[in-house]
């Protein structure tokens, strides 16, 4: 039996897939790399294709291998490593040993100094399906490197006529950058931007099971390293996820989950397997669930206590994570 699970709302990833081809200046492919973010390639992948989502992208070839089955035969599965031998998939091609004989997404850096050619450099290639660079600084509007990565792309894109190109990332979308839109953490409930609302819903709640609550004396020391002293007579309850699970071990003393409603501060260390949670009047009983991210404690706001970003919290989720998928 598993004390940790993720209920992953496959209806609120469709809907914030519908959200951002609304605000989109041209089509929008999912990426689902990582196990989608973690929450489930295949299942994650088959609900955008009941919502009209025909691309998608992993990060390597194991991932396409393995999503491909799923995937209708007019779906197309672009790999962003550039190692994409299997039939089925499409190799976004990085560097000059990339290009073959087959059809390619041609990678252009217009300022992340990440994989892909340089955007004065690139070279003349035959069989381009696709042309694409990405944005470092989406996520603040107002950043001037936005506007200079536009123009490169621009650029380069003028050499190839008539080949479709992709540059928007969640945030681009919402900025109405055109092309081919790469939906990633806002399908997945995260918000895109840095310091603006979010418009996404949440799609995923991230959650630990109650295995003892605890009367814990006022001066008494509760986790590794008598990490935390109590100021006076609690019930600390002992949830059976810890940082193996996805409870980052920075939420120590600094985080929260919740239960009805209600915020239980978490206190002393977290552990490997375990979290203590000052549940005093919560009435939170053994075999209770709380919820560490999703509806009432968003996963930007979690990221955010443990000094990381919403990306990094939902990937973290451990495999021992059992996945509900709603509906």
């Amino acid at each position: 039996m598993s004390h940790g699970r993720l209920r992953v709302d496959l209806d609120a990833v469709a809907d914030n897939y519908a959200t951002l081809k609304h605000r989109a200046a041209g089509d929008v492919a999912a990426v689902v790399k990582a196990n989608a973010y973690g929450l489930g390639a295949v299942p994650v992948a088959r609900r955008l294709v009941a919502a009209g989502c025909r691309q998608f992208f992993v990060a390597t070839e194991s991932e396409g291998v393995a999503l491909r089955p799923a995937l209708p035969e007019d779906a197309e599965i672009f790999v962003f490593s550039g190692e994409a031998t299997a039939p089925g998939l499409i190799a976004v091609a990085n560097f000059p040993e990339q290009i073959g004989q087959q059809p390619v997404a041609l990678h252009v850096d217009t300022g992340m100094q990440r994989l892909g050619f340089p955007w004065h450099t690139v070279p003349k290639v035959a069989k381009v399906k696709l042309l694409i660079s990405h944005l470092a600084c989406a996520d603040t509007p107002e950043h001037p490197l936005n506007a200079e990565q536009v123009r490169r792309f621009e650029a380069v894109a003028a050499h190839f006529p008539g080949v479709p190109t992709s540059l928007a990332n969640s945030a681009g979308i919402l900025n109405g950058v055109p092309g081919l839109g790469r939906a990633g953490i806002g399908l997945y409930g995260g918000n895109p931007w840095s310091h603006r609302p979010n418009p996404m819903r949440p799609a995923a709640t991230f959650e630990g099971q109650v295995l003892q609550v605890r009367a814990v004396r006022a001066g008494e020391a509760v986790g590794y390293g008598a990490g935390r002293r109590m100021e006076r007579d609690a019930q600390v309850a002992v949830v059976g996820v810890g940082y193996a699970d996805g409870v980052q071990r920075m939420l120590s003393n600094r985080g929260a989950a919740a239960f009805n409603g209600k915020r239980l501060p978490v206190i002393g260390r977290v552990s490997m397997d375990l979290t203590h949670l000052d549940a005093t009047g919560s009435g939170l009983a053994r075999g209770d669930w709380v919820e560490f991210c999703g509806a009432h404690i968003g996963v930007d706001e979690m990221a955010a206590c443990a000094f990381t970003i919403a990306y990094e919290i939902l990937v973290g989720i451990g495999n021992r994570v059992e996945r509900r998928y709603l509906p």
